[in-house]
């Protein structure tokens, strides 16, 4: 199957969807799906769903150099992850986890997304642990390096009722699962988000304030579907514990306002990284 790609800048890839599937699969790892560029599995903290209402599993990817993919927002193109359970049995419901992501540059195109490895986590609701999970994924995704690569894989990993021990793949999930930023106002927040103001009708300001030092502080926003939004300069104050963004937003037409609209925020340096909403006045 043929997929044209189009970028937020205009620019279009003409490339192939790739396809592929497995057949099930026992334990605590599917087998790996290989493309010329990647390696994805399906892998889960625990061995089985004894004692367990809840699962943690991770979608585990490694890419050659070079290569990226993305963020729940890519930024100004990409494709972020799509993730589908229809034809799972004993699965009652998911929730993506993405770790803080790193900021790309290329072409004049910003965008979000992670080089070499990466593990999503991802929290399942079992719905009668003393039955098998029985998981079936069909991903959607995009890597890119110079051209964006669109694939499709399917996955099917079953974890058996009769265990529920920590698998060896337990700990690479919980080393990504601890870059995921912290709501903010939680207990393990870093960064307090402390105000998004007008300076024009395109523009506005973000203020952030960390526990720590900021060390090459970043900052992604998330807002209405059709807004983009660019970061044109940032302020460290004195002691490196606050930090302005100065943005712009791409608003779809003129009648667009950004006053009042709520906003997706996520700052995140070297060692740390929250995230939370803000409305902009």
């Amino acid at each position: 199957m043929k997929l044209v790609t189009m970028f937020r800048s205009g620019f279009y890839v003409s490339v192939f969807l790739a396809f592929a599937g497995q057949t099930a699969q026992a334990g605590s790892a599917s087998a790996w799906e290989e493309t010329e560029q990647s390696k994805i599995r399906l892998i889960s903290e625990v061995d089985g769903v004894k004692g367990h209402k809840s699962i943690r599993l991770g979608l585990q990817v490694q890419l050659q150099k070079g290569w990226k993919i993305y963020w729940r927002s890519p930024g100004d193109a990409g494709i972020p992850p799509q993730f589908d359970w229809s034809g799972s049995v004993n699965f009652k419901q998911s929730t993506i986890h993405w770790p803080a992501p790193e900021q790309f540059d290329v072409f004049g195109l910003t965008t979000w997304g992670y080089h070499d490895e990466v593990v999503y986590p991802i929290s399942v609701e079992v719905e009668d642990s003393s039955q098998p999970l029985d998981l079936k994924l069909k991903l959607f995704y995009g890597i890119c390096e110079q051209v964006c690569i669109p694939y499709q894989h399917e996955f099917s990993l079953i974890l058996p009722a009769n265990t529920g021990e920590l698998s060896e793949q337990a700990p690479i999930i919980e080393e990504f699962a601890s870059l995921v930023p912290h709501t903010v106002g939680d207990d393990f927040s870093a960064i307090s988000l402390v105000t998004a103001d007008l300076t024009g009708d395109t523009r506005f300001s973000v203020t952030a304030v960390a526990n720590a030092k900021f060390k090459d502080p970043k900052i992604a926003l998330e807002g209405k579907e059709g807004i983009f939004f660019a970061v044109l300069s940032d302020r460290i104050s004195e002691d490196r514990k606050t930090v302005t963004f100065e943005i712009e937003a791409d608003l779809p037409t003129k009648k667009e306002l950004l006053k009042d609209q709520l906003v997706t925020v996520t700052v995140f340096d070297q060692d740390f990284a929250s995230e939370g909403t803000l409305i902009i006045h």
